[in-house]
């Protein structure tokens, strides 16, 4: 007789806090409305310094961080974050920046980067990456989001 195995669980988007940290407030209401529409809470930062600021007060699930801002950067984000609690929370870096193969090996040296996506952003690329690391799945009833590229 063989054991079955119990069917794999997914949490709900609803339940799950994301902080996006970018500059550029187009990008940042793209990824709002879609992370929004996804069912996902969401929570806004204008670069790093900010989103320290709110990682006081909130405690997000996940980060989607781009890299080039003013005032503290993203990887300077990402460095402020080590030692805290805040450095166990898996970020996502969103970057349209080109980098090169000893920059990305640099910053994923940091312990909780765990996705590169790129802009122009494939929106059902990040959404994937999203819905995998919390552990979620998109609900029947959430529209299907593309990026412009996508379509």
């Amino acid at each position: 007789m063989s054991e079955e195995q119990a069917p794999e669980t997914f949490g709900s988007p609803a339940d799950k806090l994301v902080l996006i940290v970018d500059d550029d407030p187009l990008i940042r209401d793209l990824l709002e409305l879609s992370l929004g529409g996804a069912g996902f809470k969401v929570l806004l930062a204008v670069d790093g310094l900010d989103a320290a600021a709110k990682l006081e007060s909130h405690k997000p699930h996940l980060i989607l961080a781009d890299l080039m801002m003013p005032a503290q950067g993203g990887f300077e984000f990402l460095r402020s974050l080590q030692g805290t609690p805040a450095g166990r929370l898996p970020v996502i870096v969103v970057t349209a920046s080109s980098l090169d193969a000893s920059t990305i090996s640099m910053i994923r040296q940091e312990s909780n980067v765990v996705e590169f996506v790129n802009k122009p952003i494939r929106m059902n690329q990040l959404l994937a990456a999203v819905h995998k690391q919390l552990g979620t799945k998109p609900s029947s009833s959430a529209p299907v989001t593309r990026g412009l590229n996508d379509r």
